[in-house]
């Protein structure tokens, strides 16, 4: 049983990962690719199925690697026939493979994959070929994280609580360890970008639960202040931000910097900090996902192009405002479950109002500058030039997924 344990979720991660490197060197059509990979969801489910029965995995990565698969499925489901779609879908099972071998192993094994992990986001943004500082940072910033995570499997404790401290507010992400999250998921290109925000924010959320115990106070404090700092520099530029993919990574990033704000406050991380995580990266996953096949049809990528889409687009007019209508009640989810988990001790007052002005902060500006990015994009007068074409059944599907993931996760959860 011990082999089992140990055997099966490196197994589990490298199917997807193999198939999706033999993807990328044999070119096959998307029809194919599509199938192949739909099929390689639906073992990988019968496969975590069987480890949650038989053996004893941390609930909360499981969880999480659920969460990845599903989202796996919606993205592979929701891909549109391109030129290079099949490219695109080996990504998306690399991508899984390395998060599955992150997520479900421990130890150096885990590590590895997470360096495999960092190694393939630093080879897709050099293929971009798009030099800038922010470029130069966030290659730097990957080949520490690579450096670290590698070392904390070798070094002490504190190397090890340092090291994931460093990746948790780089998967987590706050500025100013933000530049690789930007930089990947604005980048990706088709439904990749949707499917980079929830293995990402997973990744970050396993790493935080694993260190949570090794906090201190005083760790703690420069991170609320951070916190702070991220979610009204986020913010500031969500609302002056028109690329579509930009704008939901800087909105990504505002929200996280409530999971930070909160964590000592609410002692039940996993109780509420991962349901929360998790639906935060559902529903921008959602939203990401829902303008790529816009942006597929008409090549649309900046706000205000295109208005008034929920007229000739009443399907995907109707997805867009439950997934908007969704985000901008996030931030209540964690401080309901948190305050439901707290237990009835005296808080430090500091915590208190850290917290209280992080959430105002994330709530009120987040409530603006998604009610601008829907007047901008489903109101309005739509243009007579344009030949609407609505959301496909499989296209409804994938979005609808993530939006049912997005509620079971912050309400039920």
């Amino acid at each position: 049983m011990m082999n089992v344990e140990r055997t099966l979720p490196v197994i589990l991660a490298l199917i997807p990962l193999i198939l999706g490197i033999v993807g990328k060197v044999s070119r096959t059509s998307f029809l194919a690719s599509q199938s192949l990979g739909l099929i390689t969801i639906g073992v990988l489910g019968g496969g975590l199925v069987y480890m949650q029965s038989a053996l004893e995995i941390d609930p909360s990565r499981m969880f999480l690697s659920g969460a990845v698969l599903l989202t796996g499925f919606s993205v592979i489901l929701g891909g549109e026939e391109t030129k290079h779609s099949s490219i695109h879908c080996a990504s998306i099972m690399i991508v899984l493979g390395l998060g599955f071998g992150i997520l479900l192993n421990q130890g150096l094994v885990s590590r590895i994959f997470l360096s495999g992990f960092l190694g393939f986001i630093a080879v897709s943004l050099y293929r971009e070929k798009h030099r800038s500082f922010r470029t130069t940072i966030t290659f730097l910033h990957i080949v520490v994280a690579i450096i670290l995570s590698l070392g904390s499997a070798f070094g002490g404790q504190t190397l090890h609580t340092y090291s994931s401290l460093f990746l948790a507010v780089t998967f987590l992400p706050l500025a100013p360890f933000h530049f690789p999250f930007l930089s990947t998921v604005g980048g990706a290109k088709g439904v990749l970008s949707s499917f980079w925000i929830v293995v990402w924010l997973t990744i970050g959320l396993a790493e935080l639960h694993m260190i949570q115990s090794a906090l201190t106070a005083e760790m703690l404090i420069p991170i609320h202040l951070l916190a702070l700092i991220s979610a009204v520099y986020a913010s500031l530029v969500c609302l002056g931000q028109q690329h579509c993919n930009q704008f939901i990574a800087s909105a990504t990033v505002a929200h996280v910097a409530l999971i930070w704000g909160l964590f000592d406050v609410f002692p039940s991380f996993p109780g509420w900090g991962i349901p929360f995580g998790m639906a935060v990266a559902f529903v921008m996953s959602g939203l990401c996902i829902a303008f790529s096949f816009v942006r597929h049809r008409y090549g649309w990528q900046i706000f205000g192009k295109l208005p008034g889409l929920a007229s000739p687009m009443p399907r995907f007019g109707t997805v867009l405002i439950l997934l908007v209508s969704f985000a901008m009640f996030l931030p209540l989810f964690p401080t309901f479950s948190g305050l439901l988990s707290m237990p009835t001790v005296v808080t430090q007052d500091r915590g208190i109002v850290m917290m209280l002005v992080t959430f105002l902060v994330v709530w009120l500006a987040g409530g603006w500058y998604f009610s601008q990015m829907l007047h901008q994009t489903a109101f309005g007068t739509a243009r007579a030039d344009v030949p609407y074409t609505d959301l496909r059944i499989a296209e409804i599907v994938a979005v609808s997924a993530l939006l049912l993931s997005a509620t079971y996760s912050g309400v039920f959860y």
